[in-house]
C-alpha cells in the first residue's frame, strides 16, 4: 500500500485527486472507551451539521449579530421557529428573554462564525435528494471546499483550540459527508484524498491506512451519520423557508430529504430498540390471547417484521403497511429472504386506520384481530388538527403548520390525541406497541449535549413538518384518548436522565374496571373462587382479615390515591410512580411463574404485599394477573393463588381494602398486634410462608433499626428460595442528574422552619407572616419528632438497606429514574397525613395548604428547575431497585 501514502507526507497529494482502497480491519471491536468517546462525539457531529447550517443561513440573512428575534425582520415562519429552538439546544439563543437573543455561550461561540458559514457553505453543496446522490464523485468546486476545510480543521488542531463544542461541531460538518461518501463507495473509485486526510487527522486510521480502535469506533456508526445526511437538502434551502418563499409539503416529491439515507438511518437506529418491546409479544404469545396477525404500520424495510418472525416463527401472520412503494418493495425482499411465508404488504397511512381497515378486510382479515405495531411512526402522522381546548399545551417543540406557519403546542397535542382516538375502535383486543421518538426541551437539551440525538432530531423532524412531543406529554395524550400503558412492559432510554428520548409503550384501551373479575353467579362464582384462593377465602368474610372500622374516613387514604391515580381511575396510573411500580411487579410475576411451573396439584401459590398503603402494588400485579389469566391457569391445575396485603392501620390502608376488597384472591392483614406491639410477618401470614414478598415505597421510610428487624421477619416469612422485591424513591445517594423524592419535601420544611426562625415576620409574605404568628403563639415542641418521623431528615442508604437484607438474603440492586412532574410535587406535600405531620407547627389546614403552595411555587420547584434534575415538565426521581432471595439454612 505504500502507494497510497502520499496524502500522509506533508499532504501533498491535490484533494481531487482519488484512491481505490478499501481500508484494513482486524474484526476486533472498539474498546468500551472509544465506543463511548465515539458515540458522544457522533451525537455532536450530527449537531454539527444543523448548527453549521442555521449559523450560514443567518449570516446570508444579515442576522448573526441581532439573532433571530421577533424583530428580526423575517416573516414568524413555524421554520424560524425551528431554528430559535436549535440554537437554544445548545445554550446559545434565549427566544424567551427580553429582547430575545444570543447567550454569553452563543456570543463567544460567534467568534468561530467565519469557519462554521463555511463549514455550513460546505454542507449546502450536497443537497441532492435522489438515491444515487452519494454514489457519484464530488466535483472539483465540492472537493475544493472540502480540502479548504479540512486545511482549515488542521489549523485548529495545530492551534489547541479550547472551545470542544464549536470543535466538534465543525469536525462534524466534515466527518458526516466523508464517511457517508465513504460508505456509499467504499471499495471503489472515487474516495477523495482530502478524506483520508481527514480521517488521519482525526486520529481514524493510521499511516498503513487501518482503521485504528478509535476509528472502528466511530466506523460502527456510519449508517447513523445518515439522519444528518438526509436532511441535508432540506438545510440546504434554509434560507428559502426562512423568508418564506417555500414550504415543506410532507408526502410530495421529498426534494427535502434523501430517501436511501433516511432509510439506512431508520434501520441503524430503530434496530436496538426492537428488542425493548419483545417482552410485549413475549407475555402475549406465552400467557394471553395471541393475535391472528402482527401489522406494522410504517414498516419500512421490514426489519422489525424480520425480528419477530426470528422470535415466533410462522404461527403468526406478518403485515407490513406504509406510505412508500419503495419502502415496501424493499420490505418484500427482506421478508423473503428471511423466509417469512405469505407475508402482506399494503400502501396505508398512520392517520388513516379506517382505509387500514377496509384494505384487511379485502383480505379476509379483521382489523381488530392484529396486534398493530408501530415504529417511531406517529410523530411523522399527517396533521388533521384536533379541538385544543382542553390540551395543556406543555411540549416544548416548535411545530409547523401545513401551510408554513406555526403551529402551538396545544393545537399539536389535540392532532395526537384526535389521531389516538381514531386508532381506538380497532385495537380493543390486542392493543398496539408503539415504539416513539420524543423531542428534549431546548433547556434540559443543553445541559446534555452529546448524550442525546434531540438538536438534529428536533431540527430536522421540525423543518419538514413532523410533530414529536416529549414523553410525558406523549403518556398524558395517550390518557386523554382513553389509552392506558401496560406499566410494567415500559420501557424507556435513557433510563437514568432527565429526558426521555426514545420509549416502548404497549397501549391498551382504558378499562372502567380494570380489576374487575368476571366470574359465573352464584355457586360455580363460589366454586371458582375456592379454586383460585383457597378453601378458606371462598366466602365474602374471611377469617383473619383486617377491614377498616366501620365509618373510618378515607379522605387522607383518598388523597394518595389520586396523587398515584390520575383522578383515582384504577386504569390511569401516574407515570412518576407506575413505571417503578411496574419494575417491582414485573419481577413478581416472572418470579410467580417460576413457581407456577414447579408448583403441583394443591399448592398455594402466596404473595406478600409488605407495607401495601393504598394498594398500588397489588393493584397492578393484580391486573397483569388478570390479563395473564393467571387465577384460571392455576385453577386449571388445582393451584391456589393468595395475594396478601400487610400494613398498619391507617386511613390508606383504609383506602387499599376499599380498592381490593372485591379482588377474590386478595387478603389485608394489620402490622399491630392485639397488644399495640409489631406482630413479625410469619405470625400474620399463621405460619404459613410466602413464595414473593414486594415492598413498594417501603423501605426509605425505615432507619436502620426497623430496617434490620424488618429484614429479618421478611425472611423468616419466605419460603426457600423465596424472593424478595423492593423499589424506594428516597434511597441515597441521588445522581448527579436527579434527587430523591423527599429531598423537595425537606426543602419545604427548611424554608417554613427559616421562616419560622425570622427576626422579623411582618416582613414575611401573607401567607407565611400569618402562619408564622399563630405557630408562634401556639408552641408545639414534639413537632420536629413528627416531622422526623414522616420524612427522615437524613435520608436511609441504599447500603445501609442492602447490609440489612445481606444477614439473610442475596441479590443484586439497580437504579432507574422517573420523571415527577410540577403539579404531582405540590400533591405529595398536600396529602393530609404527609401535610399535617409534617408541618405540625401550624395546626389550621387551611393556613397550612397556603403555606405549602406558597413554599413549593415561590422556593421549592424553582430551586430544583434550575439544577441538574430538572425536566421539561418537573425534575427527575432517582429510584432503587432490589431482587434478593432468601438464603438457604436460615431459620
Amino acid at each position: 500500500m505504500s502507494a497510497d501514502h502520499g496524502w500522509l507526507k506533508g499532504y501533498a497529494v491535490p484533494s481531487e485527486t482519488t484512491i481505490t482502497t478499501t481500508f484494513p480491519t482486524t474484526g476486533a471491536e472498539a474498546p468500551a472507551d472509544y465506543r463511548a468517546y465515539a458515540r458522544r462525539r457522533h451525537f455532536l457531529y450530527q449537531d454539527g451539521v444543523v448548527i453549521s447550517s442555521v449559523i450560514r443561513a443567518l449570516a446570508s440573512l444579515d442576522l448573526l449579530e441581532a439573532g433571530p428575534g421577533k424583530d428580526c425582520g423575517l416573516p414568524e415562519t413555524g421554520y424560524l421557529g425551528v431554528v430559535r429552538r436549535s440554537l437554544a439546544s445548545v445554550g446559545w439563543f434565549d427566544g424567551d428573554a427580553e429582547p430575545a437573543g444570543w447567550t454569553p455561550s452563543g456570543r463567544a461561540a460567534l467568534r468561530h462564525r467565519d469557519d462554521l458559514v463555511q463549514a455550513g457553505r460546505l454542507l449546502a453543496r450536497f443537497a441532492g435528494s435522489t438515491p444515487d446522490a452519494w454514489q457519484t464523485p464530488w466535483d472539483a468546486e465540492t472537493s475544493d471546499a472540502f480540502s479548504a476545510a479540512v486545511r482549515r480543521l488542521e489549523e485548529r488542531h495545530a492551534g489547541n483550540e479550547q472551545d470542544e463544542l464549536a470543535g466538534a461541531f465543525l469536525e462534524g460538518a466534515l466527518a458526516v459527508p466523508a464517511m457517508l461518501l465513504f460508505r456509499a463507495r467504499e471499495g471503489s473509485d472515487g474516495i477523495p484524498q482530502d478524506v483520508k486526510r481527514l480521517l488521519s487527522l482525526l486520529g481514524w486510521v493510521d499511516t498503513e491506512c487501518h482503521w485504528t480502535p478509535k476509528g472502528r469506533a466511530f466506523r460502527d456508526f456510519s449508517d447513523h451519520f445518515a439522519l444528518a445526511g438526509s436532511c441535508l437538502p432540506l438545510l440546504a434551502r434554509l434560507e428559502e423557508l426562512l423568508r418564506g418563499e417555500l414550504v415543506v409539503s410532507p408526502g410530495g416529491d421529498q426534494w427535502h430529504g434523501e430517501r436511501t439515507l433516511m432509510a439506512r438511518a431508520g434501520s441503524a437506529a430503530h434496530r436496538r430498540y426492537f428488542a425493548d418491546a419483545d417482552p410485549v409479544f413475549q407475555e402475549m404469545f406465552a400467557y394471553g390471547r395471541p393475535p391472528a396477525f402482527i401489522a406494522d404500520m410504517g414498516c419500512g424495510d421490514g426489519s422489525w417484521l424480520v425480528h419477530l418472525h426470528s422470535l415466533f416463527g410462522d404461527s403468526v401472520r406478518y403485515i407490513g403497511i406504509d406510505a412508500s412503494p419503495v419502502a415496501l418493495d424493499d420490505a418484500r425482499q427482506k421478508l423473503q429472504a428471511a423466509g417469512v411465508p405469505d407475508p402482506l404488504l399494503l400502501l396505508g397511512d398512520v392517520a388513516s386506520p379506517l382505509e387500514l381497515r377496509a384494505q384487511l378486510a379485502e383480505h379476509g382479515l379483521s382489523m381488530e384481530d392484529g396486534l398493530h405495531i408501530r415504529a417511531f411512526t406517529d410523530h411523522e402522522r399527517t396533521y388533521h388538527g384536533g379541538s385544543p381546548s382542553d390540551a395543556p399545551g406543555s411540549a416544548s417543540g416548535a411545530y409547523v403548520a401545513p401551510d408554513g406557519t406555526p403551529l402551538s403546542a396545544a393545537a399539536v397535542e389535540a392532532d395526537l390525541v384526535a389521531h389516538l382516538e381514531r386508532w381506538k375502535p380497532h385495537i380493543g383486543k390486542h392493543g398496539m406497541v408503539l415504539l416513539e421518538a420524543h423531542c428534549v426541551p431546548p433547556h434540559v437539551a443543553s445541559r446534555h449535549l452529546g448524550t442525546l440525538h434531540s438538536v438534529a432530531f428536533d431540527a430536522y423532524r421540525g423543518l419538514s413538518h413532523r410533530y414529536p412531543v416529549e414523553y410525558s406529554t406523549f403518556m398524558d395524550c395517550c390518557r386523554r384518548a382513553g389509552l392506558s400503558a401496560v406499566s410494567h412492559l415500559e420501557r424507556r432510554h435513557p433510563a437514568t436522565r432527565p429526558f426521555v428520548a426514545v420509549s416502548a409503550n404497549h397501549l391498551v384501551c382504558a378499562q372502567p374496571n380494570p380489576l374487575e373479575v368476571i366470574q359465573p353467579a352464584g355457586r360455580n362464582r363460589q366454586l371458582r373462587a375456592t379454586a383460585v384462593t383457597g378453601p378458606d377465602l371462598a366466602t365474602t368474610v374471611r377469617a383473619g382479615d383486617w377491614r377498616p372500622e366501620p365509618g373510618s374516613d378515607l379522605d387522607d387514604g383518598r388523597g394518595l390515591h389520586e396523587l398515584l391515580y390520575w383522578d383515582g381511575d384504577l386504569s390511569q396510573p401516574r407515570r412518576w410512580s407506575s413505571g417503578a411500580t411496574g419494575v417491582v411487579v414485573r419481577d413478581v410475576m416472572t418470579a410467580i411463574n417460576a413457581r407456577a411451573e414447579q408448583a403441583g396439584r394443591g399448592d398455594v401459590i402466596r404473595v406478600l404485599d409488605y407495607g401495601a398503603g393504598t394498594g398500588l402494588a397489588s393493584i397492578e400485579l393484580s391486573k397483569i394477573c388478570i390479563a395473564q389469566d393467571l387465577p384460571e391457569r392455576l385453577a386449571g391445575r388445582g393451584i391456589g393463588f393468595e395475594l396478601h396485603l400487610v400494613d398498619l392501620p391507617t386511613g390508606w390502608f383504609a383506602q387499599g381494602h376499599e380498592l381490593l376488597k372485591d379482588v377474590p384472591w386478595a387478603r389485608f392483614h394489620s402490622l399491630r398486634g392485639d397488644d399495640g406491639g409489631f406482630r413479625g410477618l410469619l405470625d400474620v401470614m399463621n405460619g404459613d410462608h410466602v413464595d414473593v414478598v414486594m415492598a413498594n415505597m417501603v423501605f426509605h421510610l425505615l432507619r436502620q433499626g426497623p430496617m434490620r428487624h424488618a429484614a429479618a421477619s421478611i425472611a423468616d416469612v419466605l419460603a426457600p428460595g423465596g424472593k424478595l422485591v423492593f423499589n424506594a424513591p428516597d434511597l441515597a445517594p441521588a445522581t448527579r442528574n436527579s434527587v430523591l423524592f423527599h429531598d423537595p419535601n425537606r426543602l419545604l420544611r427548611q424554608h417554613w422552619l427559616n421562616a419560622l426562625d425570622a427576626a422579623d415576620p411582618s416582613a414575611l409574605p401573607t401567607p407565611l407572616r400569618e402562619a408564622v404568628v399563630r405557630a408562634r403563639a401556639a408552641g408545639n415542641p414534639n413537632a420536629q419528632e413528627r416531622a422526623d418521623r414522616r420524612i427522615l431528615p437524613t435520608p436511609q442508604s441504599i447500603e445501609g438497606v442492602v447490609a440489612a437484607l445481606e444477614q439473610f438474603m442475596t441479590g443484586i440492586t439497580t437504579s432507574q429514574t422517573f420523571e415527577l412532574l410540577a403539579e404531582e410535587n405540590l400533591a405529595t406535600a398536600l396529602v393530609p397525613s404527609n401535610q399535617a405531620e409534617y408541618l405540625a407547627e401550624i395546626t389550621d389546614r387551611a393556613t397550612r395548604e397556603a403555606v405549602i403552595r406558597h413554599i413549593v411555587r415561590e422556593h421549592v420547584f424553582p430551586e430544583i428547575s434550575a439544577g441538574p434534575a430538572a425536566t421539561g415538565r418537573g425534575y427527575n426521581i432517582e429510584w432503587k431497585f432490589g431482587v434478593f432471595e432468601r438464603r438457604q439454612g436460615i431459620s
